[in-house]
């Protein structure tokens, strides 16, 4: 017998691994609903109205009824298919006309015939219904269903529903029912329930997730529930002993929603998700084919209809493309259409294909463009898988608004504008308002010149005002409009609470007062509240009522209005008001959030909650956080939303969730060490792109001191003080209130404080703002004094934040703060402080951080040299921390052409980083006197290329640097002629040249020559390569033979070439005035190393750009990714530069007017600032950029060695002069004793304690 039964087991086990269908398993589908009445839920769309005759939409209209046939009748023919056994509740809709019996459409009541409210007890039917017989063949009674399934050895059921709430709102999300209870436990708990509602889960909720059917709950979670816990009693349905489950789809309540179901085809994808859940439950084979479901919309134009209420943000605010055409791909070739019905969905569904990587779409629509290239990209198709693409139509009729509001604009500014990291300001005339402003302030608003102030009388009289700063004037703005308290509502608390301003400058309000969640929640004493939100369409006219809501968001009671924000323009926007739920037995205290949607002028209400379990620890609480609670828009972006300030707690920024009854996210709030609780008087700005805040600041005792302004673009938990100067006031003030707001003109800065009724104005304007150059250190040396070392440099600016650094082989090993400041530094630590092991030998560098540099800024400028119309200055900079001269610059002067008088005159100068002279008499090399000197070039080993354009002086002279007084030599070999070329034993080696650069990128090194005259190879006007680089590291000084390369140029008509090589090839500029860049004498060209032209300057990509150039200056980065360029116009275009291969693809970032005429040669120093020479003198200039940060190491020859005497601060104090008993101050300046850790200063001297 047990042989018997194990090889019957082993044949079950057999048949059960390789059953790979449905076969043998029966499933009971019941479609919600089954008639055309009242109960099947009839809903009114755009294409299918309700009819006047029965106040509902025909049968091709949607009820729940047929589109749930729709689902369930699709998800039979799937199952069939895999071989299932399927019984359907019915299989059609009706009857229609629906009709009345005795004044009443016949249908289900609760328990009508005992007269009993008990939903446990199910369903019951009206006399009428049972008149008509034939309707149960449509809507069968729920207890005969139940039986139905018990009769039938049924293995799975599903009953297919959509959901509803209030119509029109945003509510929309999936909801499995199952019989007992959610954890599964319950004695009436049917095994299998849960499992097979997860099986179904995410191929349901995909659809939302998609983007296609929008969900408000539950994107990342599911909403399988127990009967017991989510109703307390089973539903009818479900009074049977089958595993299965009710799904409520989605919300037809939620508009776009029902319209989607309008279309059959979308209804059965929604039962293809039903099939899929069930194969995966049984093991059964996944299907081989794929689908899509995707939608066509309008790329520009937004829903607009009563009927159409959207969720914002989504893709249903876009205008469905009614009867497009959707055409088919794959490799190219069509395989299906569709046709977009007219119901508004925008729906196309392709069902039923092979998988693949290479489908794509076309489209086209009456009235729109063809489908644009960015939305026919290939796409895939996975077997038992949809893909969801979502494509846009533009409409042809479509123009972009005039007008494009925002609600933090980015005032005119240079594009090049930064964030200083200070304001120097000063301060204007206080003006009184004692005699003008009512009552208590409530609330202030910048809106561009103009301050708006809300004020409350004692008895709440709302006043509002309009200070014109320009004008130095008051003027009151109407509130005659505003409805007045209800005497007989204790719950009617202020006519006018708070104000806003919209983007597109509507002034917005709304009252305060208790709201109920419906009329039983009415205490006494109270009315039903009603919120009136006003607008002025004018500042200079009255107000009338925008919109109304009674909502209490969510709460049985709540103190609705108190404060308001609005993000977007007054047709277009979302309105948010604190509404402070309100608990008849413990009070108030929780704050929720009512935001309401205007779309095209119509109001739409969404409700954004805390969830109800929060209530105990909600994100803001007016008991806990303050009373006195004011939202305002954030100003960091669409993500971030909305800023709560309150009197007990400092800004704290939030973010609405994404659907409603759900927690907001609080995502930074501004630290109380940078401002008091007391106020809520910060407002926000923008400047240079960034995101800031204005705020009274007070002392400890909350007494008004003064202005702030904070960087908050990276939030408000990290936000970062902008130093302001002259914006404390003279002495501190007790108020009641206090608000601080900004306005910003070009790169000026405006600040207003209003304390009580009195208002302080601070500004920029006229005020000379500092220069931040990019920082550096040079003359770095270090010098054994004892037991400590002595870092010595200079720093050419204050630093901000400074640093030793220190590295062995190679790696860094550790670092020390230190604090720097212009000019001389000295920083003595102790050797065996050094980081590091003991005994290590260590290389170091000089870290330094400058701080922003928010503005273009000419940091030095020097005109000694110009001495006549013949005066040009070139220059070149020593950039390599080996060379003892790092950091200095050589100018060649040209005081004249070999025939000028001046010619004598000429040679070169070192300066220094401050452009002091270094030398009185010009270094001549040995030279009587120069013919036409021009462009210079310096390499790594400090030697200078000195290129002279003058036939009877032509070539390359190099200089030594390290050596001045030496003779200049010759770079080419080789005997002059009369054009200047030189003739090396027939070869011929240069010529004159208007320019040279030596090219190193710590491989190669190259010098790049514009040549002038053709002899041999030699082109004319074209340029010459020579590789000086040599393979031990070393770099040639003279050239011997035929350059390495030779290049012939076109358009060099001007003949005065500047060159920039790179490691594609090199640019050359020539001499042109604004309007004389052309194809014959072109201002820029690029030519890659094969010698093919990549780029010109003269074509029509840029010679709309690029005017000319004055002087031909310009440099191009080490990274070669940016390029600076002096054009026509006494203006900088800087570029960033991408390469193609070897063309450089220039777009513009930005231009600066600088105003210096004629810029010969522009050079970067190590840190990045620019040193320009020419016709007007030497200039150092830089660049606006964020991060201003240069590091510069020693000399590999200047190393520490890590010590291994002494025992610290005492051997310090032995060996220094450190007085440990003397006072002595930390980098802040602070008095600090001996038991301090850091660098101290004393009488001027740095010294680390550890």
């Amino acid at each position: 017998m047990k042989k018997i039964f194990m090889v019957l087991a082993a044949v079950l086990l057999t048949m059960s691994m390789s059953a790979k269908d449905l076969t043998g398993i029966r499933i009971y589908v019941n479609p919600g609903h089954g008639s055309f009445g009242p109960n099947d839920r009839p809903m009114a769309t755009i294409p299918y109205p309700n009819l006047p005759t029965t106040g509902m939409p025909d049968t091709c209209g949607f009820y729940e009824s047929n589109t749930n046939l729709q689902k369930a009748w699709y998800l039979g023919q799937k199952l069939k298919a895999a071989g299932a056994e399927v019984m359907y509740s019915h299989t059609e809709c009706g009857p229609w006309p629906y009709t009345m019996v005795n004044g009443d459409y016949p249908d289900y009541v609760w328990n009508k015939g005992t007269g009993i409210a008990d939903p446990a007890l199910g369903w019951q039917v009206t006399d009428s219904y049972d008149a008509h017989p034939d309707y149960e063949k449509y809507n069968r009674n729920l207890s005969e269903i139940c039986e139905e399934v018990e009769a039938n050895n049924i293995d799975y059921f599903i009953s297919i529903h959509s959901n509803a709430t209030t119509d029109g709102t945003s509510t929309n999300y999936p909801l499995f029912l199952y019989k007992g209870n959610d954890a599964c436990d319950s004695e009436n708990y049917i095994e299998g329930n849960i499992e097979k509602a997860k099986a179904c889960w995410n191929y349901r909720n995909e659809i939302m997730t998609s983007g296609i059917d929008p969900s408000s709950h539950y994107k990342t979670s599911t909403n399988l529930r127990g009967c017991d816990d989510f109703y307390g009693y089973t539903l009818g349905v479900l009074k049977h002993s089958v595993s299965g489950y009710l799904v409520e789809g989605y919300f037809h309540t939620y508009q776009p929603a029902r319209h989607r179901a309008l279309n059959y085809e979308y209804c059965h994808m929604e039962g293809l998700a039903y099939y899929r859940g069930i194969i995966d439950y049984y093991g059964a084979d996944k299907e081989n084919v794929g689908y899509i479901l995707g939608t066509v919309k309008d790329l520009n134009n937004k829903m607009s209809n009563n009927l159409f209420t959207y969720q914002p943000k989504t893709n249903d605010q876009w205008v469905p493309c009614n009867g497009a055409e959707v055409i088919l791909k794959k490799g190219g070739e069509e395989v299906a259409r569709y046709t977009v019905d007219n119901n508004y969905n925008g729906l196309f569904i392709f069902k039923n294909l092979e998988p693949g990587t290479d489908y794509s779409l076309e489209a086209s629509c009456d009235g729109y463009f063809p489908l644009a290239d960015e939305y026919k990209v290939p796409f895939e198709v996975k077997a038992n898988a949809t893909t969801y693409p979502m494509i846009y139509l533009a409409d042809t009729a479509w123009t972009p608004p005039t007008v494009v509001y925002e609600d933090y604009p980015n005032p005119e500014q240079p594009a090049y504008l930064g964030l200083p990291s200070a304001f120097e300001m000063k301060q204007e005339e206080v003006r009184d308002f004692a005699e003008t402003i009512k009552g208590t302030v409530r609330r202030t608003i910048q809106s561009g010149d103009s301050t708006i102030i809300l004020s409350h009388e004692e008895d709440g009289t709302p006043h509002i005002y309009l200070v014109k700063s320009s004008l130095n004037t008051i003027e009151t703005i109407s509130t005659d409009s505003i409805l007045p308290l209800d005497p007989d509502n204790v719950g009617d608390y202020l006519a006018l609470s708070d104000i806003a301003l919209t983007c597109d400058g509507k002034l917005v309000g709304v009252n305060y007062l208790r709201c109920q969640y419906g009329d039983d929640q009415v205490d006494a004493g109270y009315k039903r509240g009603v919120k009136n939100f006003y607008i002025w369409d004018q500042l200079a006219g009255e107000a009338r009522i925008w919109f109304t809501a009674n909502d209490a968001a969510n709460s049985y009671r709540s103190d609705a209005g108190y404060t308001i924000a609005v993000k977007g323009e007054s047709k277009d926007c979302q309105v948010l008001i604190s509404s402070r739920h309100y608990n008849a037995t413990s009070g108030g205290g929780a704050i929720r959030y009512s935001c309401y949607t205007v779309v095209d002028g119509v109001p739409s209400y969404i409700y954004y909650g805390y969830s109800i379990s929060a209530d105990e620890n909600p994100p803001h609480d007016a008991t806990r956080d303050g009373e006195n609670i004011q939202f305002t828009l954030s100003p960091r972006g669409e993500k971030k939303d909305f800023i709560m300030d309150a009197d007990k707690v400092t800004p704290n920024e939030f973010k609405l969730p994404s659907s409603q009854g759900q927690d907001v996210e609080i995502v930074g709030t501004i630290s109380e060490e940078l401002m008091h609780v007391k106020f809520n008087g910060a407002t926000y700005f923008k400047y240079a792109g960034k995101a800031l805040m204005a705020a009274p600041t007070t002392d400890a005792d909350g007494k008004v001191t003064g202005v702030q302004v904070l960087d908050i673009t990276d939030g408000l938990d990290v936000a970062k003080v902008i130093k302001t100067t002259n914006t404390t006031l003279a002495e501190p003030i007790e108020a009641t209130y206090a608000a601080a707001t900004a306005k910003v003109k070009g790169t000026d800065l405006y600040l207003y404080l209003l304390v009580d009724n009195k208002m302080y104005s601070f500004t920029t304007v006229g005020v000379a703002q500092p220069v931040v150059p990019s920082i550096v250190a040079y003359n770095l040396n270090v010098t054994a004094e004892g037991a400590n070392y002595v870092f010595t440099f200079d720093a050419n600016a204050d630093a901000v934040a400074a640093e030793l650094v220190f590295y062995a082989d190679g790696q860094e090993v550790g670092t020390l703060p230190v604090e720097v400041v212009k000019g001389a530094n000295a920083i003595t630590v102790a050797s065996n402080t050094l980081p590091g092991a003991e005994g290590q030998e260590l290389t170091w560098a000089v870290k330094l951080d400058g701080g922003a540099i928010a503005n273009f800024g000419i940091i030095a400028s020097e005109g000694s040299l110009i001495e006549s119309s013949t005066s040009r200055l070139f220059n070149a900079v020593s950039t390599n921390p080996e060379l003892d001269n790092f950091g200095k610059i050589y100018i060649m002067h040209r005081a004249g052409s070999s025939t000028s008088a001046n010619a004598p005159k000429s040679g070169i100068y070192e300066y220094d980083h401050n452009l002091a002279k270094q030398n009185t008499e010009a270094y001549k090399g040995g030279e009587e006197k120069f013919g036409n000197p021009t462009r210079m070039s310096m390499d790594r080993e400090g030697y200078l290329y000195i290129a002279d354009w003058a036939d009877g002086h032509s070539g390359i002279f190099i200089a030594n640097t390290a050596d001045m007084t030496q003779p200049f030599t010759q770079f080419f070999a080789g005997t002059r002629g009369s054009d200047g070329e030189f003739n090396n034993g027939g070869v011929y080696t240069g010529s004159s040249t208007p320019g040279c650069y030596v090219y190193d990128n710590g491989n190669e090194v190259k010098l790049f020559v514009y040549n002038e005259d053709k002899y041999g190879t030699l082109p004319a006007n074209g340029m010459a390569v020579y590789n000086i680089g040599q393979e031990d590291g070393t770099i040639l000084h003279s050239w011997e033979t035929a350059p390495s390369a030779v290049y012939t140029l076109t358009g060099q008509a001007n003949t005065e070439g500047n060159p920039w090589g790179t490691s594609h090839g090199f640019f050359v500029s020539q001499v042109r005035t604004s309007g004389n860049n052309n194809s014959s004498a072109t201002s820029l060209k690029f030519y890659s190393n094969d010698g093919t032209e990549q780029m010109s300057s003269a074509s029509d990509e840029y010679k709309e750009i690029i005017t000319g150039s004055n002087a031909g200056g310009y440099v191009v980065s080490a990274d070669e990714s940016v390029m600076v360029f002096n054009d026509g116009d006494t203006q900088f275009l800087v570029f960033d530069i991408t390469w193609e291969g070897d063309k450089p693809v220039m777009a513009l970032r930005y231009t600066i007017k600088h105003g210096i005429s004629a810029i010969r040669q522009m050079n970067w120093d190590y840190a990045g600032n620019i040193i320009c020479s020419g016709d007007a003198g030497i200039h150092i200039v830089s660049l606006p950029k964020d991060v201003n940060v240069t590091t510069v190491p020693a000399k590999k020859a200047l190393t520490v060695v890590v010590g291994n005497e002494g025992t610290g601060v005492e051997d310090i104090v032995t060996e220094a002069t450190l007085n440990l008993n003397a006072p002595m101050y930390d980098v802040l300046g602070r008095i600090v004793d001996k038991t301090y850790r850091g660098i101290v200063i004393q009488n001027g001297q740095s010294f680390l304690l550890q």
